[in-house]
């Protein structure tokens, strides 16, 4: 029941008092008086309750909004959590992939072990074997250092001639198209290794037979003047071509250039058919 409900029952009951009260007429006015201000009393009495009861009841109704807010406020604070919790799974599943991508490349990356040389104890009872040396060179690709990479590539360009070179003289392939590095010296034709590694020259050269009064020719790509690999021809007609690919092994401040080996007086052809170019493998 709640408090209108209640006062309404009591104003009822107190008309029905007075009613008894007032049909009973051979009680004396005293008593009648009487029981009339208890009955008042009373009534007073049960409007403060009716009034504390009120203002518990506004009490209670406020403490629910407050539970409602805080309600509220944690469902918010849930949401935010699940959607931090969702990011952080995809950067983990990112960084998954990520890792496994390296994985291969490192895998992928050439892999250099020395023998393992092994010393038996003398004492044949104990069988252990102990590892005196055990030397594992790990060689990575550039693409996974953090070395720059080196490559060039000059010619003999336009209608440029190199005209009767000698035995031991280095053809100087003067224009430079690529030279990241800075490694190829076109003033000399000379390469010079900026860091140590495994690397990859090429040369291709044009003989002019109507130009030279020796009809063969032979150079050679060569490391700090000692020869690698050759190339030769033979001009029967106006015009020979030859090439060479030789792949070394350098330390950085290592020389490598196309050199005349054989035969005196060669001239050799521009307009780009004669070419020295070069490129960094892998790095140490």
């Amino acid at each position: 029941m709640d408090i209108y409900s209640k006062m309404y029952s009591l104003t009822i009951t107190f008309v029905i008092l007075v009613s008894i009260f007032k049909a009973n007429c051979d009680e004396p006015r005293d008593d009648f008086n009487s029981r009339l201000i208890a009955l008042e009393k009373k009534l007073e009495r049960q409007a403060v309750q009716i009034i504390s009861l009120q203002k518990e009841v506004s009490s209670q109704e406020n403490t629910i909004a407050d539970l409602k807010e805080k309600v509220d406020a944690q469902d918010n604070d849930k949401k935010k959590m699940g959607s931090e919790i969702l990011e952080l799974k995809r950067k983990l599943l990112k960084q998954n992939r990520m890792i496994k991508h390296l994985l291969k490349l490192v895998k992928k990356a050439p892999i250099q072990q020395n023998d393992i040389v092994v010393d038996k104890n003398d004492d044949e009872r104990a069988g252990d074997i102990q590892k005196v040396d055990k030397t594992i060179d790990k060689k990575k690709r550039f693409v996974l250092d953090t070395v720059e990479t080196v490559a060039f590539e000059a010619t003999i360009a336009g209608g440029n001639i190199a005209h009767h070179t000698h035995i031991d003289d280095k053809i100087v392939f003067e224009t430079v198209s690529l030279n990241v590095g800075s490694g190829y010296h076109s003033k000399n034709g000379t390469f010079i290794a900026p860091v140590s590694g495994i690397y990859v020259f090429s040369t291709s050269v044009m003989m002019i037979g109507a130009s030279t009064t020796d009809h063969e020719m032979h150079v050679i790509i060569e490391k700090n003047n000692a020869e690698i690999a050759g190339a030769y021809g033979n001009s029967k007609g106006a015009y020979e071509h030859s090439s060479v690919t030789a792949t070394i092994d350098l330390q950085a401040g290592d020389a490598v250039a196309v050199t005349v080996e054989r035969h005196q007086d060669i001239t050799f052809y521009g307009d780009k058919l004669t070419s020295f170019t070069g490129f960094l493998l892998y790095a140490f």
